[in-house]
This record gives structure tokens, sequence and C-alpha cells, in this order.
């Protein structure tokens, strides 16, 4: 008899597994939090992950990851112009206000941003 090929879903756990030293590690409760959120998002795609056939399970879990946060980004852009619309506020050209800044100045400038939104 042939060996039975495991289900992605069962070598993405075993993965996860692997990274338990990784979340004990972290220092914080909100941590392991956002770890285990990033890992749950694996488990949401892991159907479609499957599909892919990647040879290296981590490619799957980071692809998964990426998509779960460009659907959270979209939302939140969605949100800021939906909020910009109804203030009346011209919306913001993301990037056009750090063009001839330098490097330090535009990670100041953006912070101030997300601060005073």
């Amino acid at each position: 008899m042939g060996k039975t090929v495991p289900s992605f879903r069962m070598v993405l756990e075993s993965e996860i597994t692997k990274w338990k030293g990784f979340v004990k590690a972290l220092p914080g409760s909100s941590d392991k939090e956002a770890f285990e959120e990033l890992m749950n998002h694996c488990r949401s795609y892991a159907s479609a992950a499957g599909a892919a056939v990647r040879p290296i399970v981590t490619d799957a879990m980071f692809m998964s990851m990426l998509l779960a946060h460009e659907k959270e980004l979209r939302k939140i852009k969605a949100s800021l112009e939906k909020l910009n619309d109804k203030n009346g506020k011209q919306q913001i050209e993301w990037g056009r206000e750090f063009e001839n800044l330098p490097p330090r100045s535009k990670t100041k400038l953006s912070q101030e941003r997300i601060l005073h939104v």
C-alpha cells in the first residue's frame, strides 16, 4: 500500500505547531492574540492554499495573511473615503505630501497624520 498524503489543513496545523516557541517568546498577550489571528487567516484560506499545490507551506500561509490584510486595508480605505465624503473634506491623495521630504520626516508626518485622523 502507498502512503497517504496528508491534507493541506493537516500540514498547516503541523506548521503552526512548529511556531509555538515563537509564540511563547512574544512579550504580551496582544502579540499572542495578533499571532493567533494571523494563523486564523491561514486556516480560513486553507482550501484555496491547498488548491494552489505549493510545495512550501509557508508560501501559502504568507499569501493567506497578505490577502487578509489587503482586504482589511480596502475596508479601511473605503471607510476613510466615506468619512471624507460625509464631512465634505477633500479626499487625500496618499503619497503626494511625502514627495520631497527626507525619509525621517516622512515617517514623522505619517505618524502625526494617523494620530490626528
